[in-house]
């Protein structure tokens, strides 16, 4: 007790006099107490800490501070600011996404062009939430010092704080007023006279102008009394007559102009529908918006697509399409290794790709398995494994048969018409699923790859491929590379519309040239011309006619890449005059020359009418081919593509049982020829294609 109570008097800083006092008054020892000597009562001066071991006249802090001071002197401020720079087009943009952040749901993700000619009352106040949030970031990354520094070299005035200064460089240097953004959504201003309005044109709203037919602004003069001239040059549309009938005729216009430009998408019509949330419809919207900047909306299980031009229209409705239809003539095949089947955990992992078919899946995942047993050889694969099949119905289950039996009973389904030719090939890469997200997660791992799948098939799967596989190890440890060569490739699908889009059609409308048309993947034309010195060979145009094609993915149950089968129909095509003058057509106008690098204005959906059909432009890639040779015999292409409409740059590899894949009724009939085929295809996915390959005679000894 005394001696906490001395502490405690040390602490709050009692005098000695009342220290000895106290200490008196508790003491039971009669004695006097003597206070201490004034030598005692002196303390020892405390040693000053030493932060972080650097005195402050340190050389090191020295050097530090006059790094910093150079720094400063060096930096260019009005180029740092001017990093932050950013205009109203700019923030109209992002008004859809803030939009729906604000409002949530599906139906809230409308285009920008919308947004402009209605609320805009509502749509003003977002615009000066996004202008704000730009301020504020400029706020937190310069200091007063540095704006006044910018704005001294604008020559304008520098006292106010930091949001005064900031609004005053978006305000007289960037032009990004308050006045300015109303302006971009004032209603059509009202002349002197009161005998018209006037309204002001955008480019977008120019061109949809264009696309009406011919006598619709007559058509609209006639039934309103009044008229209508519009003006390019100014971007003015002027209305006049009396104002009522003006106001009638302008509001007309703008729903039509609006209604041209958002259309109903019939998903039936393109193939069977997958049965999705609203949860998983909205993320998808989210994708569409984001990669071709169309807007997606649903309402009652009708879903409509809105964009500023007809090839944004396409582009989402295309995109709608490839996400949310079953595609046709496609299996899956899971390759369990035998003896891990129930021994492994297996799930599926986030998996990322610049390059996948169908390009929306929300969000990409893989197939994914542990075991603590050894990776399989390709013998003992091919030998030893339980095969998983999607069935028709969406479920999957095991098979009764191996891969090589079940892949050429698969495979002999394919017809051949006269003329033509089956075409047989393999891609490596990894096979993707998208899940619809409204069902519970699924669980982070399954003890059987058959309750990890069944888990899968009650989630309206998708399965997708990812081909970008690196090329680098099969160009530099390949034995022998036979060629390599550059070509243009396009693709065209066919389309389901009269020959020729001159004659009439009973509903025929400006509206059509944003309606996606049914088109098919098993009815394409492949064309390939060679680039020899930087220039495109026209003269050297081979065209293909696919009239069927069927695809089946193989996931492999193991650390390795998976595999995508294809076999085809075809037949070559005679490049008559006039298809030559439509293939260069299309090259040229895409910006095509051979380079790379060059800048290009690309154009989906051009079309191409020929002797068999019209077909619409799918794809356009230039492509340089390696041809490798392996051990086996089997034919090794090298793709490093640049997709010219998309703008990716990926590399494929594709092995094929035979020169260019042509495989003979022979071939498709012998199990001796799948089983080697699917021997080397195992060796591609398993090991590196450097080291020997195994002949089909160790297979027997396997079993």
């Amino acid at each position: 007790m005394l001696r906490a109570t001395v502490a405690y008097c040390r602490l709050v800083g009692v005098s000695t006099g009342t220290y000895a006092a106290g200490l008196a008054r508790y003491s039971s020892d009669t004695k006097p107490v003597v206070p201490p000597s004034e030598s005692a009562q002196t303390k020892k001066p405390r040693q000053r800490i030493k932060y972080m071991a650097i005195k402050p006249t340190s050389p090191a802090l020295t050097r530090m501070a006059a790094k910093i001071k150079e720094g400063e002197v060096a930096m260019d401020i009005v180029k740092e600011v001017d990093h932050f720079k950013f205009t109203t087009e700019d923030l109209i943009r992002a008004l859809p996404m803030h939009r729906a952040q604000l409002l949530g749901g599906v139906d809230m993700t409308i285009s920008s062009a919308d947004l402009m000619l209605s609320s805009k009352e509502d749509m003003v106040g977002m615009l000066y939430d996004l202008r704000t949030k730009r301020v504020e970031s400029i706020i937190s990354a310069f200091n007063g010092a540095q704006l006044k520094q910018y704005l001294q070299q604008h020559k304008l005035k520098e006292a106010g704080t930091k949001k005064e200064m900031v609004n005053r460089i978006l305000n007289d240097v960037w032009g990004i007023s308050l006045k300015a953004l109303e302006a971009r959504f004032a209603m059509p201003k009202e002349d002197a006279d009161q005998d018209g309005l006037t309204m002001p044109l955008s480019d977008d709203t120019i061109t949809l102008l264009r696309t009406l037919e011919d006598g619709y602004l007559r058509q609209l003069e006639e039934e309103f009394r009044v008229k209508i001239v519009v003006d390019s040059q100014k971007r003015e549309a002027r209305v006049t007559g009396v104002m009522h009938h003006v106001r009638g005729a302008l509001s007309t216009l703008r729903e039509r102009l609006t209604a041209n430009t958002t259309v109903q998408v019939e998903l039936a019509k393109y193939g069977v529908p997958r049965v999705l949330s609203e949860k998983h419809t909205g993320r998808i919207a989210g994708v569409i918006n984001r990669a071709t900047g169309g807007a997606l909306s649903s309402k009652n299980g009708e879903y409509f697509v809105r964009g500023d031009s007809p090839v944004a229209a396409l582009d989402a409705q295309r995109a709608l399409v490839s996400a949310m239809v079953e595609p046709k003539n496609q299996a899956l095949f899971v390759v369990v290794p035998e003896g891990i089947s129930d021994m492994a955990t297996c799930t599926v992992t986030p998996a990322s790709s610049p390059f996948s078919q169908p390009p929306t899946f929300v969000p990409d995942m893989a197939f994914h398995t542990s075991s603590d047993m050894d990776a399989p050889t390709p013998i003992s694969l091919l030998a030893r494994h339980v095969l998983l099949e999607r069935k028709d119905n969406g479920s999957i289950s095991r098979g009764s048969r191996g891969l090589v039996q079940t892949l050429q009973g698969w495979a002999a389904k394919q017809p051949c018409l006269a003329g033509q030719s089956a075409y047989l090939s393999a891609k490596l890469g990894t096979v993707m699923v998208d899940m619809d997200s409204s069902h519970k997660r699924l669980a982070t791992q399954f003890y059987s790859p058959d309750d990890l799948m069944a888990a899968i098939a009650q989630r309206a799967p998708l399965f997708g491929f990812s081909s970008n596989v690196s090329p680098l190890k099969w160009l530099r440890e390949s034995a022998a590379r036979e060629s390599t060569t550059k070509q243009v490739v396009l693709k065209f699908c066919r389309l389901d519309l009269p020959l020729s889009s001159k004659q009439p059609q009973a509903n025929s409308s400006a509206k059509s040239n944003y309606i996606l048309p049914a088109s098919s993947d098993d009815n394409t034309l492949v064309a390939r011309i060679d680039v020899k010195a930087g220039k495109v060979d026209f003269g050297s145009a081979q065209v293909d006619h696919i009239c069927d094609t069927r695809t089946a993915n193989v996931v492999i149950l193991q650390p390795a890449q998976d595999l995508q089968v294809c076999i085809s129909s075809r037949q070559s095509v005679n490049v008559t005059a006039d298809l030559s003058k439509a293939l260069e057509h299309v090259v040229r106008k895409l910006g095509i020359s051979g380079h790379t690098n060059q800048h290009a204005v690309p154009h989906r959906h051009e079309v191409v009418e020929t002797h068999l059909g019209r077909f619409g432009l799918e794809t356009a890639e230039v492509v340089d081919v390696s041809r490798v040779q392996s051990s086996t015999g089997t034919a090794v292409r090298v793709h490093q593509t640049w997709d010219v409409i998309d703008d990716l740059r990926f590399s494929q590899v594709e092995l094929m049982p035979a020169a260019e894949g042509r495989v003979s009724p022979a071939f498709m009939n012998s199990e001796e020829d799948w089983e080697r085929y699917l021997l080397s295809l195992f060796k591609a996915a398993l090991e590196k294609p450097s080291s020997g390959m195994p002949t089909t005679d160790s297979i027997s000894s396997a079993h």
